[in-house]
């Protein structure tokens, strides 16, 4: 799980107690007791055995890596997903049916309602603990959090959705409940997280605590969740309450001293990428930290899963052209192929976000400049495992840790930022911005472009400094999780789903290069791809739930 959140002595006889809990606690499993096994009794006594049982809840609720983020950018005009771990190419094909939502996709319809069914399990457990009360509390305040965490998750896939809190047993075999809708959803993950916030700690006394939930972790579930409810999709008569709640709960966080949060890592003197390498740094508001111990495919093999097929890595996730192209020429001018100078060196001069997320041609990388011209070492026609050469010739260098030896072993410590400051920060510029408050929307964009960037302020007002924003987060929260859900609350989810680009390379015999612009994945934009289809399966086990619209 985290990196120090399952330093409980967990044994194998527990985990069979708590897989026995969620299939509806069958009596019979659980009367038979060896001597080295504990029993639901046990569980609930305990106060370190029912942290074993949230530890479980974290597991399946916090999602990192290609859950969390690449697989995402993969559906936008981030990424190509280079062996569509994901599923992506339902979506960008315009493929996607009620039908074809398997495990291994995004959906995470049942993934997050198992999720929620630990936590019903535990609030109606819990009580039977006695003389822990702050051990208890605090693990109330983790539930809570996670709760509202996995039904946000369901929210900005599928809109409203049954809002469950009873706790359905192996005899339970009708379903009615209907589906919220977005606000009243909205309203519970919003009193969830308050309850979240009166009983979590701002930070943990303990070193093995760190990775679980915190008032700040809360707080920024918060402030996303606001954001979301007063952006344009979902706020259509432009409310300004809403944009003001959204303001007043990022700046809350903003100025929360309770665990002394700070912008961590500039790009400009090469430290950016520590945001994501150092743990638990001052930037970090929650994270999910897997341990480098054993093998967590997908989440503590991501340095080789994404760095280049010469170094013998993956290429699991390639950024695409129209990603490289957004990021600004140093001087904060963009970049453009019409300009001769800027064509003939698409490299040169660019911002220092570029160079510390986009691993391009002819750049440093562990000890040699990369080759994706064609031919080259990290080609299409490379000896070293061409079927794993990057699509678009570009690959993701954020939060790789260039230090790591996956050819020795595959697996190292990661950790997936789940909220961090800069994000607070542009949320709350958004917020300000949508009320008019272009001074104080300035004051942290600007932040984030000085202390993260490196880059020179911007001085724009009204609908350019909007843009400004927009264009910051697309920019500084790129392969994070965020692009696709942010053009879809600005309601303009088709502008990701334009064909995915990359670039032919070749290598002159003067060492120059020449770049030519190739189409890597025709794409399809479908009207109803604002949601999530629920699985049919789901809606044929309740006649009260209602599919997403324009979903057969």
């Amino acid at each position: 799980m985290k990196l120090n959140i399952n330093n409980f002595k967990i044994k194998a006889a527990v985990l069979l107690v708590l897989a026995a809990l969620t299939l509806g606690g069958c009596k019979k499993a659980l009367d038979l007791q060896p001597l080295n096994a504990y029993t639901e009794k046990d569980v609930w006594k305990d106060p370190k055995l029912a942290q074993v049982f949230v530890n479980s809840i974290y597991d399946q609720t916090v999602l990192a890596y290609p859950d969390g983020g690449f697989g995402w950018g993969a559906q936008t005009d981030e990424l190509y997903g280079n062996f569509n771990w994901k599923n992506e190419n339902l979506y960008v094909r315009g493929e996607a049916t009620p039908d074809n939502q398997s495990s291994g996709s995004l959906n995470h319809w049942n993934k997050m309602y198992g999720s929620i069914r630990y936590s019903n399990i535990f609030f109606s457990k819990i009580d039977n603990i006695s003389g822990a009360d702050k051990v208890v509390n605090i693990m109330k305040g983790e539930v809570h959090f996670l709760r509202a965490l996995a039904y946000f998750e369901l929210l900005k896939r599928f809109g409203g959705v049954p809002l469950i809190t009873k706790v359905y047993d192996v005899n339970d075999r009708t379903f009615t409940e209907k589906r919220a809708n977005w606000t009243e959803t909205k309203d519970f993950i919003k009193a969830e997280i308050a309850e979240a916030i009166k009983l979590l700690p701002a930070v943990y006394t303990s070193d093995n605590d760190k990775g679980r939930a915190t008032i700040g972790a809360a707080m920024a579930l918060k402030s996303r969740l606001l954001l979301y409810a007063a952006s344009p999709y979902y706020n259509k008569a432009n409310d300004r309450a809403l944009w003001e709640e959204a303001k007043v709960a990022a700046k809350a966080l903003i100025d929360f001293t309770g665990a002394n949060y700070a912008l961590y890592g500039n790009a400009a003197n090469g430290t950016y990428n520590k945001t994501f390498l150092d743990f638990f740094n001052s930037e970090i508001i929650f994270s999910r930290v897997y341990s480098g111990l054993v093998m967590a495919d997908q989440y503590n093999t991501v340095s080789r899963d994404l760095s280049p097929n010469g170094y013998n890595g993956y290429s699991s996730y390639n950024v695409l052209q129209q990603m490289v192209d957004d990021f600004e020429m140093a001087d904060g001018t963009k970049f453009s192929w019409n300009n001769p100078d800027q064509a003939k060196n698409p490299y040169e001069h660019r911002e220092p976000r570029f160079y510390a997320s986009v691993l391009a041609n002819n750049q440093q990388f562990k000890g040699r400049l990369t080759s994706f011209y064609e031919g080259g070492d990290d080609s299409p026609q490379s000896p070293y495992s061409p079927w794993n050469a990057s699509k678009t010739r570009y690959c993701v260098r954020k939060m790789v840790n260039e230090a790591h030896d996956w050819n020795v072993q595959e697996y190292d410590a990661t950790q997936w930022a789940v909220f961090r400051l800069s994000e607070i920060y542009l949320n709350y510029a958004e917020a300000c911005a949508a009320l008019g408050e272009d001074g104080d929307a300035l004051i942290y964009l600007n932040k984030i472009r000085t202390e993260k960037a490196g880059m020179g302020t911007v001085s724009a007002t009204g609908p350019a400094l909007m843009e400004k924003i927009r264009h910051e987060r697309r920019i500084e929260l790129c392969f994070e999780g965020h692009r696709y859900f942010d053009i879809r609350r600005w309601g303009i989810a088709e502008i990701g789903s334009e064909d995915a680009k990359g670039v032919i390379i070749k290598k002159q015999p003067n060492g120059s290069f020449t770049y030519e612009l190739m189409t890597v994945q025709e794409r399809t934009w479908i009207p109803s791809f604002y949601y999530y289809p629920i699985p049919r399966t789901e809606i044929q086990k309740n006649p009260n739930l209602i599919q997403n619209p324009n979903y057969n």
